[in-house]
């Protein structure tokens, strides 16, 4: 009874952590990647809300492959995971990450820059595949979780000790769910609402929003590169 007790407060206390952490760095270090490509598709409030859980998603996914991977290199394999080998993973993620963010930016930005109805092509897409996954916004998500942000280290390294790929991946999908339930899905409808006020502008936000998804993922690798 005990220990079902210790498991049921651990998930609690990564729910709680993951909610913390969701108002305050999660927030500030995602809204960018999500804000510029909402811009870049044209998105509007649904859409913007539609597309932020989409990256919500895939960030958790990624979270819970770690989490997964760490039990198994841990219990099985007898890998010793610390601090250092954590962030020499989060080095290589961050190099995946910015390159990622910069092929879907260009990837965008060329078909702006071609087609003078890109963005409304790329509205009328989101209006058909409504419930379906938004490929580019899952890996922006999905790349981003591997960048193992310091809470999340911890409730991996103490998770592990329990030997169990279980408490492995679902510690991490509870504190992805915390993260999600944070001010970056409101404010991401509110970008694709306000974003949707300016219609004459569209083309012109799409390209902006593509150049900023590329600038970023530009400044992801240099940071991996210089820090």
């Amino acid at each position: 009874m005990a220990f079902m007790i210790e498991i049921a407060n651990m998930y609690i206390e990564a729910f709680i952590i993951g909610l913390l952490y969701g108002f305050s760095l999660c927030t500030s270090s995602c809204l960018p990647y999500v804000a510029s490509y909402i811009a870049a598709v044209g998105a509007d409030f649904r859409k913007g809300i539609f597309i932020t859980l989409t990256y919500n998603v895939g960030r958790v996914t990624s979270y819970a492959v770690v989490g997964i991977l760490a039990s198994f290199l841990s219990s099985i394999f007898r890998v010793m995971l610390s601090e250092s080998l954590i962030f020499n993973f989060q080095n290589y993620a961050s190099y995946a990450f910015g390159a990622i963010t910069i092929a879907i930016g260009i990837n965008i930005l060329l078909k702006s820059k071609s087609t003078p109805n890109c963005v409304m092509d790329v509205k009328n897409a989101l209006n058909k595949h409504v419930g379906k996954i938004d490929t580019y916004a899952f890996l922006l998500g999905f790349g981003r979780g591997f960048i193992i942000c310091p809470p999340l280290a911890m409730l991996i390294l103490y998770a592990i000790t329990f030997g169990s790929p279980i408490d492995g991946s679902l510690i991490p999908i509870i504190f992805g769910v915390g993260t999600a339930i944070s001010p970056i899905l409101p404010l991401g409808g509110v970008t694709g609402w306000l974003l949707n006020k300016a219609p004459l502008f569209r083309r012109k936000l799409s390209i902006i929003g593509s150049i900023v998804l590329i600038l970023l993922g530009i400044a992801s690798l240099l940071n991996t590169i210089l820090v």
